[in-house]
């Protein structure tokens, strides 16, 4: 067993003099200190400038967490002397170090490179008991003498590692690459893979260039190998330099595996325009007929928004693999074409039953089945379409052919049940997963948010803040904070959406993102607190992006007739996305609701002549194996005709027991008979009509729309559910309605907060 020869340390100081800390005024050139080799003699003159750079005193009375978090922020922001200084202060004060506070302090001795503090540190660390138990903590002494050029401690270190995680190799690897050890770099790499754990980005990308540029004679095999690394891990720009360096300096002819390396990484660069002229070039060079060029190609086309294009590469190939299929109907969601994407599924399993029928001699590894990619992929368009049915299909053959426990096609199934209107159901999946990742959870939340179940949504959250005390990959993320506070907005629940959002910092160790500004802005204004929100969106820093911030502010402004408030955040919108409709349609409905004709007229006007559209309000059904779609007004739907009239005996047998149409949400300056009739004619009514007309009493309908509901259509449904003794689920763009005998599940809130 490897020694290391370190003095001994008593028990919570380091080998330096504590009672040079003092707290003089600041008289030193913060830039000379920063020049000076951090050593233990060093480190005692600075202490008195350093020390006075923190704006908070040393108090005694701060809990470890409290300690620590300083610790880490200083760190996370490269003040590595600040960070330092912390952990001295700390131990001074008897409060023990433990796996947070050493990754922490090590990051800091590492960026300055001092190796005989990190030698002291690493002292400490077998001090109180962390050398070995504790990864994180083994794999920051890793990377500290990697960084501190002790190629003999970074072995000694990673060989007593005993549970090696991504980390430890990424870092045993850099190091490697750092003295140059290439042979040995790729020894540890193929070691890494034995050991089945899954190279990161770091890894390929990072460590894979530096083997890269210490070889010398490089074929064809090598600048593939790196360029594919680059173009699988988001570098882009990257792989395009690369290849152009391929083709331009070294002379090497690409080949099929490169340009199906590459075409992805075209689309993805903003700086990369000529994507039809690679496509020519692959022509030229004879590549077309590849199978895996065309995969690649069909990506390309479907990212560029040119799906028809996609679709003719795909018609035209000689071979499909799972590959192709899977490429063609990721392209179809990716361009909102999501019944396309279910039509082909059911292509894809048509076209190899008639291929193989009931041959029991046909290899099974020949016949083309749905993956796990393929129904991740095909899931969320069930969940666009409130295509319950199909997802239910779906979820069966999951489950026969043993896909149902993979944590990605898990996780979809807990979205697209919930997304459906099935919350009891999205959970009985998600308790059954045996692995559940982050994303698991973050959807379960998002689920309970839509149905405004907010209290439900905290609790899970909660659950998912005390198994990420266990398990790092577990903790919440920025996604899981959008998640928690849309359902404190959808459920009232202001004071716990505000104290998390100003505690989820210091509590989780998330900072405040645009995102989560524009949520609680969405929190505060849905709940009247308008002048609040407009406020909150002021204290943003001037660099974040505040579009989604105004535009949850605008929409605040449009539920509670608030006019100047409205004219600001309208105003600023138009400055950030002068082409989005909605923001010139919540303006001109704020004036509408207002009385002001004649602004509202003049943002029309200003709409037509940008050539802005609002998107027209649609409706869409299940029913059997179709989704039937309703426009506002429609006349083209085969049933048109009986359903208008079924909406006007309705009408008038709801009329009988209080109803009274809102026709404060027609906002046309025409005569209350002309608003009556365009209320009846909303989207989501015509659907609702063709759920009672179609399908047995008693059964449940789904509907789902792709704007806010009205008031007229919320009350309206209300009445309807009453007389029909049906339930009824309508999604709006926003959250779920749950409409049963007469009431709301949103307890009107949505309309009418208190």
């Amino acid at each position: 067993m490897s020694c290391y020869t370190i003095q001994p340390l008593s028990p919570l100081t380091l080998p330096f003099s504590s009672r040079s800390i003092t707290l003089p005024s600041l008289q030193s050139d913060r830039h000379t200190v920063h020049a000076q080799p951090l050593t233990t003699t060093t480190l005692t003159s600075i202490t008195t400038t350093t020390t006075t750079l923190s704006a908070k005193p040393l108090s005694e009375s701060r809990s470890q967490d409290s300690w620590v978090e300083s610790l880490r922020f200083q760190a996370r922001s490269n003040l590595f002397l600040e960070a330092i200084l912390t952990y001295i202060q700390m131990t001074q004060l008897g409060i023990p170090p433990d796996n947070f506070a050493f990754p922490a302090v090590l990051k800091a001795v590492a960026g300055l490179q001092d190796l005989n503090l990190g030698k002291q540190i690493h002292a400490h660390v077998f001090k109180f008991g962390y050398a070995s138990s504790w990864v994180t903590v083994a794999n920051s002494l890793v990377n500290l003498y990697g960084k501190c050029g002790d190629v003999g401690d970074v072995y000694k270190v990673f060989e007593r590692i005993t549970e090696r995680d991504q980390v430890s190799w990424n870092s045993a690897i850099s190091a490697l690459c750092r003295f140059q050890e290439w042979e040995l770099a790729l020894e540890a790499f193929r070691l890494m893979l034995f050991e089945n754990v899954v190279p990161s980005s770091f890894t390929l990308v990072e460590s894979g260039r530096r083997v890269f540029d210490g070889i010398l004679k490089r074929n064809i095999a090598i600048f593939n190998a790196m360029i594919t690394g680059y173009a699988q891990n988001e570098h882009d720009e990257k792989a395009l330099d690369l290849y152009f360096q391929m083709v331009a300096l070294d002379g090497i002819c690409p080949n099929a595996t490169t340009m199906s390396s590459v075409l992805p990484a075209c689309v993805s660069c903003e700086l990369f325009s000529d994507m039809e002229g690679m496509h020519g070039y692959v022509i030229k060079r004879g590549l077309d007929r590849d199978k895996y060029v065309q995969n690649a190609l069909i990506d390309m086309y479907s990212r560029m928004g040119k799906i028809e294009i996609s679709k003719y590469i795909f018609n035209c190939m000689e071979q499909r693999d799972i590959v192709s299929w899977n490429t063609l109907i990721t392209g179809y969601v990716i361009s909102g074409c999501h019944d396309h994407a279910l039509n082909l599924l059911n292509q894809m399993q048509r076209v190899e039953l008639e291929r193989y029928g009931d041959d029991d001699c046909v290899d099974e590894n020949r016949i083309l089945k749905p993956n796990s990619v393929t129904l991740m992929t095909v899931l969320p368009g069930c969940s666009v379409l409130a295509a319950l049915a199909k997802g239910k299909e779906i979820h069966a053959y999951a489950v026969r052919h043993l896909l149902a426990s993979d944590v990605a096609v898990g996780s979809a199934l807990v979205d697209m049940y919930g997304k459906c209107g099935c919350l009891n159901l999205s959970r009985r999946v998600f308790d059954q997963m045996p692995i559940k990742n982050v994303i698991t959870w973050n959807v379960l939340i998002m689920a309970y948010g839509m149905h405004g179940k907010g209290e439900e949504a905290f609790e899970i959250f909660k659950n998912l803040a005390t198994e990420g005390e266990k398990n790092i990959i577990l903790r919440p993320t920025q996604v899981t904070f959008i998640a928690v506070f849309a359902a404190c907005s959808h459920s009232g629940m202001v004071n716990e959406g505000l104290h998390l959002f100003h505690r989820m910092e210091e509590d989780h160790r998330v900072e405040p993102a645009p995102d989560h500004y524009a949520c609680v802005v969405d929190l505060l204004g849905r709940a009247g607190r308008v002048e609040e929100a407009f406020e909150l969106i002021n204290t943003m820093p001037p660099e974040f992006d505040k579009k989604d911030a105004w535009s949850s502010l605008l929409g605040a402004c449009r539920m509670h007739h608030k006019v100047e408030i409205g004219e600001i955040a309208a105003n600023n919108l138009f400055h950030l996305e002068p082409n989005v409709a909605s923001h010139y349609v919540l303006l001109s409905n704020i004036y509408s609701s207002a009385g002001l004709w004649g602004k509202a007229m003049e943002i029309r006007k200003k709409m037509k002549e940008m050539g802005v559209r609002k998107e027209p309000g649609c409706s869409w059904i299940e029913l059997g194996d179709e989704v039937h779609k309703f426009l506002a007004g429609d006349v083209l739907h085969p049933q048109s005709k009986l359903l208008h009239g079924f909406l006007e005996t309705l009408s008038e047998r709801m009329r009988k027991v209080g109803y009274v149409p809102d026709t404060s949400c027609v906002l046309h300056n025409i005569d209350e008979e002309e608003k009556e009739t365009i209320l009846c004619g909303h989207s989501e009514k015509l659907a609702i009509a063709f759920g009672i007309l179609n399908s047995p009493p008693g059964t449940t309908i789904r509907v789902a729309k792709n704007l806010r509901v009205c008031n007229d259509c919320h009350t309206a449904t209300k009445f309807i559910s009453k007389i029909v003794d049906r339930e009824i689920i309508l999604r709006d763009v926003r959250r779920f309605h749950h409409f049963r005998n007469g009431t709301c599940s949103c307890g009107d809130y949505c309309f009418f907060p208190q």
